[in-house]
């Protein structure tokens, strides 16, 4: 994976990789790409079609922690079956275990999302699983382990009302998150607001 700080990824992407703008905050890292700040105008290039497919998969894999062969072996694997590709590729992406995690309101980050994912502190049908990428099926409950329950951080989270998506629920008190159904194809658009992802299937529909 890319070791730059997430903040130069993000800028550099033009898109919040933690998901939340974080990263832009205080008006210290804004999302504005180098070369655009400061009082001296730069007139940037242009991007070619090809920087843009080139862009809108770095920001899926980035997004998701994905290494490229990653994603590139799941579109593989995912264009062979019946049906709209691009579904099959979200709907995969959105029952990682992180994604769930995350959108469910829990962390405040992708990034908190797979650190907590890795060090075991969720379960999903009271079984341990430690890795992010883990896909959950309509049904599978991921409950916080209890050491956690007082963390400060998730204390936090559960004051901000964060809008959990309709395929997921969130019981407070019992800290479980539950995956109700797959989530239709306008729902996967909500989940990569930002993002053209027709670009990325452009781009690997021409390379494979």
């Amino acid at each position: 994976m890319e070791k730059r700080p997430i903040w130069k990824m993000s800028r550099a992407l033009e898109f919040s990789l933690l998901g939340n703008k974080k990263e832009f905050s205080r008006g210290k890292r804004r999302v504005t790409p180098p070369g655009q700040h400061g009082q001296k105008k730069v007139r940037r290039k242009k991007i070619s079609p090809f920087g843009v497919q080139n862009r809108e998969k770095q920001r899926i894999r980035f997004s998701y922690g994905l290494k490229a062969k990653q994603l590139k072996n799941l579109f593989l694997k995912l264009k062979e079956k019946k049906g709209n590709t691009s579904q099959h590729v979200l709907t995969n992406l959105a029952s990682r275990l992180d994604n769930l995690i995350f959108r469910s309101g829990l962390v405040s980050t992708y990034l908190w999302a797979r650190k907590w994912a890795v060090q075991n502190h969720f379960l999903v049908n009271q079984k341990k699983i430690n890795k992010p990428g883990y896909l959950a099926k309509p049904g599978d409950v991921i409950s916080l382990e209890k050491y956690m329950w007082n963390n400060k951080l998730i204390q936090q989270q559960l004051q901000q009302n964060v809008k959990v998506p309709d395929f997921l629920k969130l019981d407070k008190e019992k800290l479980e998150i539950t995956y109700s159904y797959y989530p239709s194809m306008e729902e996967l658009e909500k989940e990569i607001e930002g993002i053209n992802f027709s670009s990325v299937v452009e781009w690997y529909n021409q390379r494979t």
